[in-house]
């Protein structure tokens, strides 16, 4: 079910913003006298609705097999990791404006997102004995690129529908990395978008 939300949040934003743009409907809304921010948030709020939707709905099935607590708690940070998804997918097709280099963008985002922690752990174990040099700097690259990600393969356990709770920093850490994200893409698409003349 988490594969399928993030393919359909994905697939309607990418979509519905490459056709707006493609029947130069975009471009008709930009060269209006409103700023360009409004736009943004227009449309991040219309997926944002899509996304927190599609999280509720899958969410109901499991409430017959787990306590209620833990399908709310699974059900936000399902909403949290596809409002994410919202966001980059928004910026990718504003930015590319194709939908095949677009959605592959987005879903290189997303499974990186997913692995960095496993490639990680794969980058601090040598292949042969002995460390070399060329070793440290594969893991330090490894290291860089898990700093400027989302951890997503903190979110959305399917261990939390077994009974193993989340404590409060779990929860306040995804909660406070979606807030962080949401913010950075949201500026990343805003300077690409005050870029484009129309």
């Amino acid at each position: 079910m988490r594969a399928t939300g993030v393919f359909v949040v994905a697939a309607f934003c990418i979509t519905s913003l490459i056709r707006e743009a493609n029947d130069k409907i975009t471009e008709l809304l930009l060269s209006q006298p409103a700023p360009r921010w409004e736009y943004y948030l227009g449309k991040l709020g219309g997926c944002a609705g899509v996304a927190i939707v599609l999280a509720v709905c899958f969410s109901v099935p499991l409430a017959i097999h787990a306590p209620a607590l833990q399908v709310a708690i699974w059900a936000g940070s399902f909403a949290c990791e596809l409002l994410i998804v919202a966001a980059i997918s928004i910026f990718c097709a504003i930015s590319l404006t194709q939908v095949t280099s677009a959605f592959a963008a987005t879903a290189g985002f997303y499974l990186l997102g997913r692995s960095i922690t496993t490639m990680q752990i794969i980058a601090t174990a040598p292949i042969v004995p002995g460390e070399s040099w060329t070793d440290d700097l594969f893991s330090w690259i490894v290291d860089g690129i898990a700093l400027i990600m989302p951890a997503l393969d903190r979110m959305t356990l399917s261990d939390w529908m077994l009974g193993q709770t989340p404590s409060p920093a779990e929860l306040t850490l995804i909660m406070s990395q979606t807030v962080i994200y949401l913010a950075l893409i949201g500026s990343a698409t805003l300077v690409d978008l005050y870029r484009k003349s129309f």
